[in-house]
């Protein structure tokens, strides 16, 4: 299971969420990655646990807490692309539309 831990300071380390993480059970991996929104900073982190129990304690337990004065936000990932709009919309016309309305 793939948990998401946003509102990380730029000080935050690897080991730092293996900490955070491990006394919730077994952690397969850690990414911390650093984007940039209107031009601010933002840092957030991926685990992975493989067993969904553990990982579910875990997002239970660390979302809304406090560390370094910041609010975590925990919880699970959300795969998929970043554009949630579907691909194959398309603007103009709707075929509803009728052509009186556009007058």
């Amino acid at each position: 299971m793939k948990i998401y831990v946003g509102k990380l300071t730029r000080e935050t380390t690897e080991t730092d969420l293996i900490n955070l993480f491990k006394p919730y059970g077994h952690i397969t991996s850690i990414y911390i990655r650093r984007e940039q929104d209107n031009g601010t900073n933002f840092f957030y982190g991926l685990i992975e646990m493989p067993v969904k129990k553990q990982a579910l304690a875990a997002v239970n337990a660390l979302n809304g807490r406090t560390e370094n004065g910041l609010e975590l936000s925990v919880h699970f990932a959300r795969l998929g692309p970043k554009n949630r709009r579907r691909s194959e919309r398309s603007g103009g016309r709707r075929d509803y539309d009728s052509e009186e309305e556009e007058k």
